[in-house]
């Protein structure tokens, strides 16, 4: 008789004495505590990271939440944007509280209770197959993964990573019990995923390949196989790989992503997929990835039952689909943004390996051909996957964060890690086959398996600390960059409109952080389309006497402000000035923002573009425009280049004119060349009326071509200062033509 056909265990069918309230009061005391101490030390963490820095991620997501929390709509930077996800949902109640610093904590330590929650669903799968301390064990493990430091950013996988967990087991419990309200919890789970987040669209595809396996692995699969002959297997393998080529052609023709990426980078999917694979292996300590493999394939001599078919069912499907997808995605991306370990998207799959893992240490048996199979894979993924060991954190694999930590503070390179990693895979082969071959001697088996356990939630607890460390470290890089008010913005705007207008941005880092922090910032531009996104951005029209509009004309300037945050020197708004703000912008002095009650219409004073954040100018050189001058004056132009090689310069000061609603050079009022050798101040007279100046540097050089020792890859003409004086100081002298 099959293992399908048998009837359940005596366990399982003997009825069980009534247990009272406390009786299971008690029982659930091992799991609630596991719950409550990993988010309180998770919680800690939140508490110690001071500010979001994973943008634009974390950016984008408040715009959103905040936009729901305020109209009831998604929004991005006041734009109407389609709806994100369920996550947004969830924190944006927690937006209502005016206090940004409040509300943030909210949203962090409400991140932290949803994302530790992945501890019931997985308890609760690992029920099905293990006995309740290897559930705990599961549990744990998947609580425990370097992952869990997402739990606090405001990122989509602190819901989607215990959600896919409750999909899976709800997955699991509707195959085994078949009983309407378990298909219908699950067929509306599934249903869901996708709202939760966009890559969780694979969980239905997983429940259909565990639909397919577990057809194919059932009593009424075995007996339509019992009489195939090898054309019939060798048939259906044509079928399949048919209706592969044929769903592959039919999502090409639909997706220009799908296209690109099969038809032309197929080899990426497998080897950025095996990166991220590698990655999720070195944070869990490999042999979870290993025992979690081979735990998938039946063992001889184990007791089989319907509760463990399906779970192999549906952890197959699960890694087979969150694989695929990761994969596909990642080599999407290094197509399309740069080449990338996406851990990220396979963490999904943590809990089904930690639960096979539990499987394999619990029965003290297991597939060796399937073991063997799997502790190579494991090998090749060690040695072939990159460490990122020169950097602090690598946002998108946590898993190699305590290498990266190991890095900093024990100085290992990549050889020692590599090694260190395989020691762990050979050590824990060792113990496990140890087990298996003990398994009559329970006591000694027992022993063995529960210290591989124990060290394996110690390596994921230690990688999950090494993650947080990273994240908290950068916070607090981030915090001295702002510096603090945080919200000196909103402390004088009260929470009316005001822009942000900047140039030359190198670092994007400073205004996503004061966009963060002051919600009444609602609009973000650049004079030179330098910043970007989240959201709607761009650069502004501006007239020839300095109006700004996002019209047709400027007599019809669209939104108006009551406030301006410029980007002070080259962004100088007419109004009056609130507040002052210096902040660490890229150059070796402090930056400062300047936040001006704006007039109306509101209009500039004077802006200047082409200019790097540490005051040198690029490729396309540097101009100047006032706009307000009603009464002649003298304009200071510092230039230097030093420590570079000498140049000729040339300077041109002209009237202004309307082009392409921008302002630009008309008449030549004034020219002059010369050498610029070491540094030199120019002054010019200006006229009684709008005008604009352009310097351009004959000799541009960069740094890291002239000099092997700089790690500076720009185009650099000279460094330029320009200053609008209403008269000449003392001791000034005008500058002649060179």
């Amino acid at each position: 008789m099959s293992a399908v056909a048998a009837p359940r265990r005596a366990e399982e069918t003997t009825p069980r004495p009534g247990r009272t309230i406390a009786d299971r009061l008690l029982a659930a005391v091992p799991l609630t505590s596991l719950y409550a101490w990993l988010s309180i030390v998770y919680a800690f963490e939140a508490w110690r990271r001071v500010t979001p820095w994973l943008f634009t991620d974390e950016l984008e997501l408040t715009q959103i939440s905040r936009a729901i929390a305020a109209t009831g709509h998604p929004a991005r930077r006041g734009e109407p944007y389609h709806y994100h996800s369920l996550y947004t949902l969830m924190i944006a109640p927690v937006w209502l509280i005016n206090d940004v610093a409040t509300a943030y904590s909210g949203i962090k330590y409400l991140d932290v209770f949803v994302m530790t929650a992945v501890i019931f669903p997985t308890y609760f799968l690992a029920r099905l197959v293990v006995g309740r301390g290897w559930a705990l064990f599961a549990a744990a493990g998947a609580a425990a993964i370097p992952s869990l430091a997402y739990s606090s950013w405001i990122v989509e996988e602190t819901l989607a990573y215990p959600y896919a967990a409750l999909c899976l087991f709800l997955i699991v419990k509707a195959f085994v019990e078949r009983r309407p309200w378990w298909t219908a919890a699950a067929v509306i789970a599934n249903a869901a995923a996708p709202l939760v987040r966009g890559e969780l669209v694979v969980i239905p595809l997983a429940a259909f390949v565990a639909a397919l396996l577990a057809a194919w692995s059932s009593d009424w699969g075995r007996r339509r196989r019992a009489s195939w002959t090898w054309g019939s297997h060798l048939g259906l393998a044509v079928l399949a790989a048919g209706a592969i080529i044929a769903l592959s052609a039919f999502l090409s023709h639909h997706s220009q992503q799908w296209y690109t990426v099969t038809q032309y980078y197929k080899h990426r999917i497998f080897v950025l997929g095996d990166w991220a694979a590698g990655s999720l292996a070195i944070g869990l300590g490999v042999i979870p990835l290993v025992l979690g493999l081979a735990g998938l394939v039946p063992a001889r001599g184990e007791e089989r039952s319907r509760e463990l078919r399906m779970f192999r069912c549906v952890a197959a499907g699960g890694v087979l689909a969150f694989g695929l997808y990761t994969g596909m995605k990642a080599a999407y991306i290094s197509t399309a943004f740069e080449t990338r370990v996406e851990e990220r998207n396979l963490i999904y799959v943590a809990p089904l390996l930690f639960v096979a893992t539990a499987l394999v240490l619990d029965r003290r048996r297991v597939n060796l051909g399937a073991l063997a199979a799997a502790a190579a894979y494991a090998l090749y993924l060690v040695v072939g996957t990159p460490f990122f060991m020169d950097r602090q954190l690598y946002s998108d694999a946590l898993g190699l964060a305590i290498l990266q930590q190991a890095n900093r503070f024990y100085e290992w390179t990549p050889g020692p890690a590599q090694w260190v990693l395989i020691g762990m895979l050979a050590g824990g082969l060792a113990l496990v086959v140890t087990a298996v071959r003990l398994r009559t001697q329970r006591a000694l088996a027992g022993a063995l398996a529960a210290a591989l356990g124990v060290g394996l939630l110690a390596w994921n607890v230690t990688g999950e600390v090494s993650a947080a460390a990273g994240t908290i470290s950068i916070s607090h890089t981030l915090e001295a960059t702002l510096r603090h008010p945080f919200t000196w913005v909103d402390a004088v705007t009260k929470g009316k409109p005001t822009l942000y207008l900047a140039q030359g941005v190198a670092d994007a880092n400073p205004e996503w952080e004061l966009e963060f922090w002051n919600r009444s910032i609602v609009t973000v531009d650049s004079l030179d389309g330098t910043l970007g996104g989240p959201g709607p951005s761009g650069s502004p029209n501006i007239a020839v006497d300095g109006r700004i509009y996002t019209t047709a004309s400027p007599n019809d300037p669209g939104r108006v402000y009551d406030y301006a945050v410029e980007d002070w020197p080259c962004v100088d708004f007419a109004g009056t000035l609130a507040r002052r703000h210096r902040y660490n912008g890229g150059s070796a002095t402090l930056k400062e923002w300047r936040l001006i009650r704006l007039t109306k219409p509101n209009r500039l004073r004077a802006e200047c573009s082409g200019i790097y954040a540490d005051g040198w100018s690029g490729p396309n050189d540097s101009t100047y425009f006032r706009f307000d001058s009603s009464q002649a004056g003298w304009l200071r132009i510092r230039l230097s280049r030093d420590p570079w090689p000498a140049s000729r310069v040339h300077v041109q000061l002209a009237s202004l004119r309307s082009e392409h609603r921008e302002p630009a050079l008309a008449k030549a009022l004034d020219e002059q060349s010369f050498d610029l050798s070491s540094p030199q101040t120019r002054w010019f007279r200006t006229p009684a009326s709008a005008f604009g100046v352009r310097v351009v540097v004959d000799g541009k050089f960069v740094p890291r071509d002239v000099d092997p020792r700089s790690q500076d890859p720009r185009t650099l003409g000279a460094h330029v200062d320009y200053r609008f004086f209403k008269k000449l100081p003392p001791g000034a002298t005008p500058s002649t033509g060179g």
